[in-house]
């Protein structure tokens, strides 16, 4: 079990902030898709599962934006992973 920290950030073409928005939460449906735990937060998104599927929706939800119009992208991913797993819960258990 791993816990990714992404955040998707379609650079251009959008004709403003609404466009923009459209775009990341056409990346959080995929990712509530998915059936992976998750938890969405003001500047990224936090995903819990086995490492090969929190992988294979990393590249999901990079491909995103390309797919609405977008010519480029930046996906920044942070994974945190723990001999035995890790959770969301269990990184947050002090601040819950």
């Amino acid at each position: 079990m791993v816990i990714a920290d992404v955040a998707v950030m379609p650079l251009r073409p959008y004709a403003g902030e609404d466009e923009m928005y459209k775009v990341v939460d056409a990346c959080i449906e995929e990712i509530a898709k998915s059936g992976l735990k998750y938890e969405v937060a003001a500047m990224s998104t936090t995903i819990e599962g086995e490492f090969d599927e929190v992988f294979d929706l990393l590249k999901k939800i990079h491909r995103i934006p390309f797919n609405l119009g977008c010519e480029r992208v930046i996906t920044v991913a942070r994974i945190d992973e723990k001999s035995g797993g890790i959770t969301i819960d269990e990184k947050l258990k002090n601040h819950r």
